[in-house]
């Protein structure tokens, strides 16, 4: 089948550049000696990860438990589960998952570790544990100064033991420029250098030193003593990715089919697309770089000016840009990760053939 014989609107990517990408993000990490586990929420695929994992990523971070389980399902071995996990149900759903697969746990507080501590005691298990390191985005984590203190409060509980550090930097996702991102990436390394180093010194190991957002670990020259790397939006990436400076437009594998199905008057136009595909992200941790609602290929003038929950409205000006009714367009999202969450199914394309549908898998999943 060909791209323009798909109905509209729908999900596809372009297989060469999904390949491309995932074979760079590869070769960085062994470029620079560190192990790759990405963050899978951003396509949450069977294929995909299995791509990933062929081409050397040690293992994955996941950002909900029954994404882990999901994947553990797709043949993954090695899980690190990003945030911590609380609540009866869930606590029974991931003693059982460490029976399928070496799970790495995060905590960032006495008592979300005595919560996991108690559950493993009962099951006569001790868990590996990270703990979470806030480096900028004020979300989840303790600072480095807090580490220590953290460590001191858990660390004669048998049920749980620290590996180790890891932290996210998303408050990259706030600059407006390439120097921005450099700065947050350089907040990554110094709070897990400085964490690590802390526990070091009370005699953990620390086989884990984990930072990583997709454009940050692009821009690393020196990783220090960095041990994993943990991006995820690399696989796509997308109109913020485009703004932060990380890629070029082209490198976009994403992107929404839509179709032009009304021009009301000159210079507006109404397609196919709304929310329920492209979303309301206008930017993750509030980018002011992001204008509207995603990119037109093609067309990087047109502004996706608003989105009801089916349509989607296009500005631009009638005397440089010719649109008609029935015409399909292409947009890069905003945010990919959000977007992949809303279908059943991604259209591989290459050479605008579709190759393959690609299922995802740990759709609309949230707990």
């Amino acid at each position: 089948m060909k791209k323009q014989e798909l109905e509209t609107p729908c999900l596809v990517v372009d297989l060469d550049r999904l390949e491309e990408n995932i074979k760079e993000m590869a070769h960085l990490a062994k470029e620079h000696n560190v192990e790759l586990w990405p963050m899978i929420k951003t396509h949450k695929s069977k294929y995909i990860v299995q791509q990933q994992l062929n081409m050397g990523a040690k293992g994955i971070l996941a950002a909900k438990l029954g994404e882990a389980e999901k994947m553990v399902e797709a043949g993954v071995q090695r899980v690190m589960l990003a945030y911590p996990i609380i609540g009866e149900k869930k606590l029974d759903r991931l003693m059982e998952l460490t029976k399928k697969a070496e799970v790495y746990c995060s905590v960032d507080s006495l008592e979300s570790a005595t919560i996991l501590n108690e559950r493993a005691l009962k099951q006569h298990i001790c868990r590996k544990c990270v703990i979470i390191i806030d480096s900028g985005l004020n979300r989840l984590g303790v600072t480095p100064e807090g580490v220590q203190g953290l460590y001191e409060s858990i660390k004669a509980m048998k049920g749980i033991e620290i590996v180790g550090v890891a932290t996210h930097g998303g408050h990259v996702y706030g600059a407006t420029n390439i120097e921005g991102v450099k700065k947050a990436a350089e907040e990554e390394i110094s709070a897990i250098m400085k964490s690590a180093e802390i526990l070091q010194e009370l005699g953990v190991d620390c086989s884990i030193m984990a930072i990583g957002s997709t454009p940050t670990v692009k821009q690393i020259e020196d990783y220090k003593g960095i041990k994993q790397i943990r991006p995820g939006n690399y696989v796509f990436y997308d109109a913020v990715q485009v703004a932060l400076g990380a890629v070029p437009v082209e490198r976009c594998a994403l992107k929404v089919l839509a179709t032009v199905i009304s021009i009301p008057e000159a210079g507006r136009a109404i397609i196919d697309a709304g929310s329920k595909i492209l979303c309301l992200d206008a930017g993750a941790h509030g980018n002011n770089n992001i204008k509207g609602y995603g990119i037109v290929v093609g067309y990087e003038d047109i502004l996706i000016k608003g989105l009801s929950e089916e349509l989607g409205k296009l500005i631009y000006d009638p005397e440089k840009i010719s649109l008609k009714v029935g015409q399909q367009v292409e947009i890069i999202p905003n945010h990919a990760c959000t977007v992949a969450n809303m279908v059943e199914e991604i259209y591989g394309l290459r050479n605008n053939q579709v190759e393959t549908m690609i299922e995802v898998t740990a759709r609309g999943i949230s707990q």
